[in-house]
């Protein structure tokens, strides 16, 4: 089938023909000469008007619209401070500076909805721009610019939330390059304001993207116009209870027919969490756990690459990467029981656990792109090696009489191979374009821990309960096929994509082999209507599937106290979700509504031993979870020295839990509102005040109480802005906690608590230095990589 699929393609493309050609310019001010940066360009047929392609001008004013049949076409300019320009075109290629004439009439007082770099809807996707966006000048980073982005959410640990409820892959200059919260922290912060053109949020993937995505950020950068050296080095210091030092420097150097890029990453010193419980056991005694970790960190990440021209329209690339991680890790927990009355003690033990967890990722890319006629290939390949090692030695100590109680010893050996190959091609068809592509993916992990126990004797002997030896492959086959198109002011984009799934999990200690193959139809439409240059309504509908990862499958226990720990399950299915979502903007003004339901969600549930008082949590999946959600956004100006920023996101979603005989369907609402007030002070100073609150939320078996925090930065350039300079308090009210209380007290009576320490100064210099028209790319990582990690 996914043969037959291919080849209706490749037919396709090979039965049209008609001569393409690229179409670019430069927008000036027609007063001053100067660029005119972020301006809406639309080229609309003739002699109908429909919207042929749209895009949003760079930084500098240019734009560039490829794949374009030659005709008769209209573009049209419209740029908040500006006239809206028509101008016929027929068949240039190179249509030279174009000069916008600047609109007195809508020049100061209060502008609703922002200025030039406002945020747009461009179909189905949220355009922001960001360099010269003076609501972003004072981030210090652009993951600080992610947390003031509508329908997007920044957990206290990093973890990047879309619509409150999904990970959306991360996209630079049009190329996935999923990571793990800590390397995403690190990259973010690399990158600061002015290195960043646009940053795009798509909520309801088509089928040209891997099914694994339900929500994409991509993030465009920043481009000039002449050859030689750009770079940027970044100095970051953060303190709070610890001190961690983080350092980047990235850097380009192009000629005429090769750019090279390097960047380097170095982190040093150490980080904190905290985790504390509260349990009322089933003998009345309650039980309280506060879990204390330091990490220290010494990690270093090189990357390095070529892009070579080979001729026009073809061009290599070459990116080899690796990621060193060197930690030592000290966690520190208490188990503190007493009677019921909270007051007499019935036994008090510590628990002192200190490892070195070290990590070695090696990656190679090798990207093609070129163009054949009317035909667009592009090739995408990958090698990555991730080898993890670990010793643990856990004590529990009696705090009363500090006698040892228990002495373990553990040896992780974990290693990761993944390959992948993607081809791409796109093609001109009549007033649309077609596309197809393939994938194939091979993930091989094999991960042995061994425990020691040491017994009476004073010797530690193998505990096979808590050894487990475990391997998993899993091979990925996915096709495509998708066409856009426009009918007057009407756009549309209809895609189908096909992923195969073949997995072996085998777990070599319990000499028990799981074989598995599911295919996913993943269809997936968006239809747009204009209503005016600045106005738009889509619908948009999707079909996606998210897979089991190995720690969700291995059925291994991961401890976080002696009492309780995680266990995988690799029998648990993948679920698919399918969402309608209905979206209306106008200027700045951005209003959507999405409601959907997810099939077999996977999660984990608390299973609670009376006689041993050990709490598990168990992977299983669900019937369904159906949910609903509203998203409202506006940026808008108040003074010259005064903008403001406003998202407010509103919840719902009714799972099926089944838990010990009974389904639970609680309908869960909740709301979050976020938002910044940035001021221009004196002497070109930034003032920065960012919000963000969640009110009560949950699950089918926990409520989560309400949680916030309040963040404050200033920032001023230095050196004609080749230097700038930011300090930032983030959560100064230490109030962005993670509280969980179980629904069914009669059940299992806890209440849990994660800290991951936000309350932090961070003051953070970077210094830009020479430039490059190469765009500086984080290299690309495969979902099979994110998933296997």
């Amino acid at each position: 089938m996914m043969k037959k699929l291919l080849l209706c393609c490749l037919l396709a493309f090979h039965f049209s023909a008609q001569a393409q050609t690229a179409l670019k310019g430069k927008i000036t001010d027609e007063q001053t000469g100067a660029g005119v940066g972020f301006v809406s360009v639309s080229l609309l047929s003739l002699p109908d008007s429909g919207l042929v392609k749209g895009q949003i001008s760079d930084s500098a004013g240019l734009f560039t619209f490829s794949e374009i049949r030659p005709g008769r076409y209209t573009l049209l300019l419209a740029a908040m401070g500006y006239r809206k320009l028509y101008r016929e075109i027929n068949g240039s290629a190179d249509l030279g500076n174009i000069l916008l004439s600047p609109d007195a009439s809508l020049l100061g007082g209060v502008t609703v909805s922002g200025e030039r770099a406002a945020m747009q809807m461009q179909g189905d996707k949220l355009v922001v721009n960001i360099s010269g966006n003076k609501l972003f000048n004072a981030s210090a980073n652009a993951f600080d610019i992610l947390k003031k982005l509508p329908n997007l959410e920044v957990g206290a640990d990093g973890a990047i939330l879309m619509a409150g409820r999904v990970a959306p892959g991360v996209f630079i200059d049009g190329k996935p390059s999923p990571m793990s919260p800590e390397e995403l922290q690190n990259y973010l912060a690399s990158l600061t304001p002015a290195m960043i053109s646009s940053i795009e949020v798509i909520s309801n993937p088509s089928g040209r993207y891997d099914g694994e995505h339900k929500g994409i950020i991509d993030i465009r950068l920043k481009r000039d116009q002449t050859l030689g050296w750009q770079g940027t080095a970044t100095l970051s210091l953060q303190q709070n209870a610890y001190t961690l030092n983080e350092n980047n420097l990235s850097a380009t150097y192009k000629t005429k027919k090769v750019a090279y890029t390097a960047r380097l990453g170095y982190t040093t010193g150490n980080t904190i969490r905290r985790y504390n419980a509260l349990q009322h056991q089933a003998n009345t005694n309650i039980m309280t756990t506060n879990t204390h970790w330091q990490t220290g960190n010494n990690n270093f990440n090189i990357q390095l690459g070529a892009d070579y021209n080979i001729r026009k329209d073809h061009r290599l690339e070459v990116l080899l990467r690796t990621y060193q991680v060197r930690r030592d890790l000290a966690l520190l927990n208490t188990l503190d029981i007493t009677d019921a009355s909270g007051e007499k003690p019935v036994s008090f033990t510590n628990s002192d656990n200190y490892s070195a967890p070290r990590q070695d990722n090696y990656a190679a890319n090798l990207n093609y792109s070129g163009r054949f006629g009317k035909t667009q290939l592009d090739v995408l390949g990958s090698l990555v090696k991730i080898i993890n090692r670990q010793n643990e030695d856990i004590r529990n100590r009696n705090a009363f009489t500090g006698d040892l109680q228990d002495h373990w010893k553990t040896i992780l050996k974990n290693d990761i191979l993944i390959r992948a190959i993607q081809a791409d091609l796109t093609r001109n068809i009549g007033k649309g374009k077609i596309s197809a592509g393939a994938k194939f993916a091979l993930s091989s992990t094999e991960n042995d821990l061994r425990y020691d126990t040491l017994n009476t004797a004073g010797e530690f002997i193998l505990d096979n309960g808590r050894t487990n030896s475990f391997r998993y492959d899993e091979y990925i086959t996915a096709g495509y096929v998708a066409y856009e198109g426009n009918i007057s002011k009407f756009s549309y984009a209809a895609s189908l994509r096909l992923e195969n799934t073949h997995s072996v999990a085998n777990s070599y200690t319990e000499k028990q082999v799981t074989k598995r193959d599911y295919p996913a139809w993943l269809p997936a439409l968006s239809l747009t209507y204009a209503l005016n240059t600045n106005e738009q309504v889509n619908l948009s509908f999707s079909r996606r599937i998210t897979r089991p990862n190995f720690g969700q499958l291995n059925p291994f226990r991961l401890y976080i106290s002696p009492l309780n720990y995680f266990i995988g399950n690799p029998f648990l299915q993948p679920s698919t979700t399918t969402m309608l979502r209905l979206s209306y903007s106008i200027r700045s003004l951005n209003i959507a509504l999405q409601a959907g339901r997810e099939s077999d969600p996977m999660t984990r549930y608390p299973e609670y031993d009376s006689a041993t008082n050990i709490l598990q949590y168990l992977g299983k999946n669900l019937p369904y979870n159906d949910f609903a959600g509203v998203e409202v956004s506006f940026p808008f100006t108040v003074t010259k020295w005064w903008r403001m920023n406003h998202n407010i996101r509103g919840g719902y979603k009714k799972e099926q839990t089944p838990y010990h005989g009974v389904t639970y369907a609680i309908p869960i609402t909740d709301y979050s509102v976020s938002g910044s007030q940035v001021f221009t002070l004196p002497q070109a100073v930034s003032l920065d005040v960012s919000y963000y609150y969640k009110s009560r939320s949950g699950s089918g078996l926990y409520i989560h109480r309400p949680l916030g925090n309040v963040d404050i930065g200033l920032q001023r350039n230095w050196l004609k802005g080749k230097l700038s300079s930011k300090l930032v308090v983030y959560d100064i009210f230490d109030t962005n906690r993670n509280r969980l209380i179980f629904r069914e007290k009669q059940i299992i009576n806890n209440e849990l608590q994660h800290w991951f320490g936000t309350r932090r100064l961070v003051a953070t210099l970077s210094f830009n230095f020479g430039s490059s028209t190469h765009k500086t790319r984080q290299s690309s990582r495969s979902d099979e990589e994110n998933r296997a990690m």
